[in-house]
């Protein structure tokens, strides 16, 4: 093999290889990002509630396409519904970019459980047996934390007693129509239907910090920071894909490092 021939090329090559390797980095960037959403805390499922999110991603400035869940590579932009602080740990190919905000503006939430003011119940303990209505088990304010208020209060699960809606709202109403004695669902949503629907209160649970959108760490600072304010634009009525509590999504663009080191 006559290397002095090759020598040229290889020159030319190496010359080159910036040029080409920034022009695929554009390509790249310019292409639609792919979405998807947890439904473990709940939110709508149908296809065309996730579309009119991805429209309005669109719309904001962060194109966006459904994730295919048959597709070998991972979603590059998601929301995970589970607190920050935990998410963080599954995500070390992600960077938070927002954290979800509640109906109050408040980056913690809580779960509450609900009963017709007119029982005058105001103790967990009078409970026992009665239908109660939980999120899903997913779900660590709609399931997990209030089920172990119950519990501390004596209260277990009997047979056709617990229900899981699988959507907070879907809790609520299971309430107001007495299809259920108890209801279980996020804290800024109980606030709101107590006021105006005459129920109370019994019990709620430790806050625990709200999740939010992570971006796989491969796309440019430039599209992480359009997705981010694309999503701290959204307007409350475009993201019905998600749990009913949030009301938008605060702007958090930091690095898995910077999470592990607070």
């Amino acid at each position: 093999m006559d290397l002095s021939r090759m020598l040229p090329t290889v020159a030319l090559f190496l010359l080159l290889l910036p040029v080409l390797t920034s022009t695929a980095e554009v390509l790249a960037d310019s292409a639609s990002v792919t979405v998807k959403v947890d439904h473990d805390d709940g939110g709508k499922t149908g296809k065309h509630h996730m579309r009119n999110l991805l429209t309005a991603l669109s719309e904001e400035g962060c194109s966006a396409i459904f994730h295919d869940a048959s597709s070998e590579a991972p979603a590059q932009l998601l929301f995970d519904s589970r607190p920050v602080s935990i998410a963080k740990y599954e995500r070390t190919n992600y960077r938070l970019i927002a954290r979800a905000k509640t109906l109050q503006g408040e980056l913690s939430v809580r779960g509450a459980i609900l009963v017709h003011a007119s029982t005058g119940i105001d103790d967990l303990n009078t409970l026992q047996g009665e239908r109660i209505a939980f999120m899903g088990k997913k779900s660590l304010i709609g399931y997990q934390l209030p089920l172990q208020l119950l519990h501390d209060a004596g209260v277990t699960e009997q047979r056709d007693a617990f229900y899981y809606v699988d959507n907070h709202i879907g809790t609520l109403s299971m309430l107001l129509h007495s299809d259920v004695y108890v209801a279980v669902t996020a804290e800024p949503l109980a606030r709101k239907w107590a006021e105006y629907n005459d129920l109370s209160i019994v019990a709620v649970t430790d806050e625990v910090e709200t999740g939010g959108w992570w971006m796989h760490r491969s796309l440019s600072e430039e599209k992480m920071k359009r997705c981010a304010q694309a999503l701290g634009g959204l307007d409350r009525s475009r993201h019905k894909a998600l749990p009913a509590w949030i009301d938008g999504f605060a702007i958090f663009l930091s690095s898995p490092q910077d999470l592990l080191s607070q």
